[in-house]
């Protein structure tokens, strides 16, 4: 069950929303509003200057950038 992040048209709530089967009803939780888009998601996190894509991977030493000692490298 994927979680979609939304923007409301009418007040500019941005909320995320669990979302059950292929056409989701969606409503904004501050306004009602029914007219929403949803928004971009994003999916990775940034430290220390550095991209990391949030699945990681099986070993210690890839999210170092550095894949000695693992087959991913």
């Amino acid at each position: 069950m994927p979680i979609f992040e939304y923007l409301c048209n009418k007040c500019g709530n941005d909320f995320e929303e669990l979302v059950f089967g292929k056409a989701p009803r969606v409503s904004c939780p501050s306004c009602g509003n029914k007219k929403v888009q949803r928004a971009m998601s994003v999916f990775a996190s940034s430290s220390g200057g550095s991209f990391r894509p949030s699945s990681g991977s099986s070993c210690g030493g890839c999210s170092k950038g550095s894949c000695s000692g693992c087959s991913h490298g």
